[in-house]
């Protein structure tokens, strides 16, 4: 076992300098739904200092459970997998020991690439089952990519893990038996990125799990954000999308079951013109009596003549119809960045450290948004990256 970092304690940064950083926008109205940033930005995990190794950075979404043992588990990993514990998401420290290890495995049909630990679900804290973000990287395999291009090599998929023992460890089915949604395409290189993307936090709602996915346009399936549940989340294939009306679509593998025609097998999105792509962060709001989805994405506004790019929140009371996307902060992101910007941000999601839920599914009035920055030293992409919050909160 390799040894622990030392405590994470948060670390405020003044308001002025978050004020440069973000252009805040309390949405006002008193009929409408808004949010505001509050308080001073705060550090949780510090590349420079805290980092176990160079690639070990927050690269998805954060999510937090708390185990059987009362301890807090936060994680925002890269694709070999690690964790924070602690008493309370206010203490958590970063572990070394790697929990999940990515497969390499450079057969597309494997869907067992590199793994990144996106989703967690837990009922008891000891067993916990997982949504995993697979991606196919046919730019790391020779032969697999003319072009070299990680872009366009891209080909990704939703598989599944477990723990047995509290997220000491997670171990993973191979296809088909553990894949939860993908697309009825076989991996075709210089094609993408296509795929089932990025699944959002698991909500537990009449007795079944739902998930948000985000989808690439390719062959028949549509871009944007889909839904999918399960009744049973230790059986991965029993995973049903959107189509629109039901939740009929039954994902296949097009390397080992007849496919027939693909569009049996793709997702419907949802709120196409209210949410975008929008799937990072997904939660009921105790005080919105909805559920709430949090995203990054873009929209015009005539009033400024350009897209305004950022972090967003959207209400719904059935997961799929939502209302109108609502600004929460002008960020950069990294396709809008240029020198001399501010350092752009990704993958937002917000927890309430006063959540009942045992994987913190609830958010209330307050709550803290979480987010990963990206450092762009000598204005070019690094793989250096901070796990920071700052306090939200939410009006009617």
């Amino acid at each position: 076992m390799m040894p622990w970092r030392g405590w994470i304690w948060l670390v405020p940064v003044s308001l002025a300098i978050f004020a440069a950083l973000f252009l805040v926008n309390d949405l006002g109205g008193h009929d409408r739904p808004s949010a505001k940033l509050i308080g001073a930005e705060q550090t949780v995990f510090d590349w420079n200092t805290d980092a176990c190794e160079p690639i070990d950075v927050p690269d998805a979404p954060a999510r937090a459970l708390r185990d059987d043992r009362g301890r807090v588990q936060l994680y925002a990993s890269h694709y070999l997998v690690r964790r924070f514990v602690g008493p309370s998401l206010d203490r958590v420290r970063h572990s070394c020991r790697v929990v999940m290890r990515s497969g390499f495995d450079p057969r597309p049909e494997a869907y067992d690439d590199r793994d990144w630990l996106a989703s967690l679900y837990t009922e008891d804290g000891r067993t916990i089952h997982a949504l995993v973000h697979d991606e196919y990287q046919g730019n790391q395999h020779p032969g697999r990519c003319p072009s070299g291009s990680y872009q366009k090599c891209w080909y990704n998929a939703i598989t599944t893990a477990t723990s047995t023992d509290g997220g000491e460890s997670y171990s993973r089915q191979p296809a088909p038996a553990g894949i939860a949604a993908n697309v009825p395409y076989r991996y075709v290189p210089d094609a993408g990125p296509y795929g089932i993307f990025q699944p959002s936090n698991i909500i537990k709602r009449d007795g079944y799990y739902y998930a948000l996915l985000q989808a690439e346009a390719f062959g028949k399936q549509r871009r944007g954000t889909c839904v999918m549940r399960s009744p049973d989340l230790s059986q991965p294939r029993s995973w049903r999308a959107w189509d629109g009306k039901h939740f009929s679509v039954q994902f296949v593998d097009p390397y080992r079951e007849p496919v027939g025609d693909p569009g049996d097998h793709v997702c419907a999105p949802v709120g196409e013109a209210e949410i975008a792509k929008m799937a990072h962060s997904l939660s009921y709001s105790t005080y919105f009596g909805k559920y709430m989805l949090v995203g990054v994405a873009g929209e015009f506004q005539p009033s400024r003549n350009r897209n305004i790019w950022g972090i967003y929140f959207a209400l719904s009371e059935d997961l799929i119809h939502w209302s109108h996307k609502r600004l929460i902060a002008e960020t950069e992101l990294p396709w809008t960045f240029q020198c001399g910007d501010r350092y752009p941000i990704l993958y937002p999601s917000v927890l309430d450290p006063e959540s009942t839920s045992r994987t913190f599914g609830t958010t209330g009035r307050r709550a803290y948004l979480y987010f990963t920055r990206l450092q762009y030293p000598n204005c070019r992409q690094a793989l250096q990256r901070n796990l920071v919050r700052i306090g939200i909160e939410f009006s009617k």
